[in-house]
């Protein structure tokens, strides 16, 4: 079975910078057959990742939404800001139309504009279909307090993310160049192979590639490429749970396993019995781990888990600030791209990364025997 991974990414701030070119008019035409009178929402980020909100009033059940546009724009639809049933469509300069049902507006149509619309109407259908499937799990889930059994219930929900995610992937294949692509693109670098999601990218239209989110997944692509095999190991130091320095350097000459994980993160600890054999089998042969922690903002629970797991390797916290900056120097995990846990990256005692690794012990194991030679 697939494992799980803890991912880290939720919507990531957009790029915001503007292109030179004037803008075009617009016009969504939406219609609500089942409705005649309320108000519904429409909020579109454009290619600069600008957001625009509107609320509309609906006329014998129909709504006109005019702007300006530079190229394309990712619209919502919904009864309300907070409800989770909602429309998304590209827009585009020119005329559109929007059909729904109100209790059912994620299974609206769209005509008009950019053709992969068509097939994101198919992909909210069946992502509903799949959803309805595994709402049984999720209920359970939620209503589950014993830790233990909700880790058990999340795993039982495995194949049907997976269901999820290749879904959205046949959609890229199929559109390759939409900004819609581009758009939900962005939510899939934490579990897609890097030359994967480099080639997804790649497959990007030239004008889709200028929007900002097409400009965050390739910043992405970079930040997974400094943390991925063939890349220098960035340096760092951090103050381990002791209180004393700890420095990459101070592995120089030696193998070292940085291991991403956290407190909260089940998979983690899940794997921890195991990083514990790995740890005895191959430390006297001069193999290191070092642990590196998204507990910041839980200190006293990431220690609490160090002890209660036995994890004998030294400790440091990633070092991020209360509010997340990819730009602070100080987080380790953005030096080595990380976007789920677990993650482990193997580093040769040159300082080369030679293995990036998520739940799959065996792969790990059968690196460590190519290494010491079993």
């Amino acid at each position: 079975m697939k494992q799980f991974t803890c991912t880290l990414l939720g919507l990531m701030t957009l790029t915001t910078a503007a292109f030179a070119q004037d803008k075009k008019n617009f016009q969504l035409n939406g219609k609500i057959t089942d409705h005649k009178e309320g108000k519904v929402y429409v909020w579109y980020l454009d290619s600069a990742g600008d957001r625009t909100i509107d609320s509309i009033q609906l006329k014998n059940g129909a709504f006109t939404v005019k702007g300006k546009l530079e190229t394309v724009a990712i619209a919502y639809i919904q009864q309300n800001m907070r409800s989770d049933d909602k429309a998304m469509l590209a827009l585009v300069p020119g005329t559109q139309a929007f059909t729904s049902t109100w209790n059912d507006m994620g299974a609206g149509s769209v005509t008009g504009g950019d053709p992969a619309n068509a097939g994101l109407h198919a992909l909210q259908l069946e992502k509903k279909r799949i959803q309805q499937k595994y709402q049984v799990v999720l209920d359970s889930m939620r209503q589950e307090k014993d830790h233990d059994q909700a880790a058990a219930i999340r795993e039982r929900l495995g194949p049907y993310f997976e269901e999820n995610r290749q879904a959205d992937y046949q959609f890229f294949k199929k559109y390759p160049g939409s900004v819609l692509t581009a758009y939900l693109l962005r939510f899939h670098v934490s579990d897609l192979p890097l030359k994967e999601l480099k080639g997804y990218y790649e497959g990007l239209s030239p004008l889709t590639k200028k929007t900002g989110f097409a400009k965050e997944v390739a910043e992405e692509i970079r930040s997974l490429e400094h943390g991925s095999p063939g890349a220098v190991a960035a340096a760092f130091t951090a103050t381990d749970m002791s209180g004393k320095s700890l420095s990459l350097s101070d592995y120089k000459g030696k193998y070292v396993l940085l291991d991403f994980w956290a407190s909260w993160c089940v998979p983690c600890r899940k794997g921890n019995p195991h990083l514990k054999t790995v740890y005895a089998k191959y430390q006297p042969k001069g193999f290191e781990i070092v642990g590196i922690a998204d507990d910041d903002r839980n200190e006293k629970a990431w220690t609490a888990a160090v002890e209660k797991d036995g994890l004998p390797w030294r400790h440091v916290l990633r070092g991020s600030s209360k509010v997340y900056d990819k730009t602070d120097p100080n987080d380790i995990s953005y030096k080595f791209g990380i976007h789920s846990l677990p993650t482990k990256i193997l580093i040769n005692p040159e300082g080369i990364i030679i293995g990036r690794y998520g739940s799959d012990e065996e792969a790990l194991d059968k690196k460590l025997k190519e290494i010491y030679g079993e």
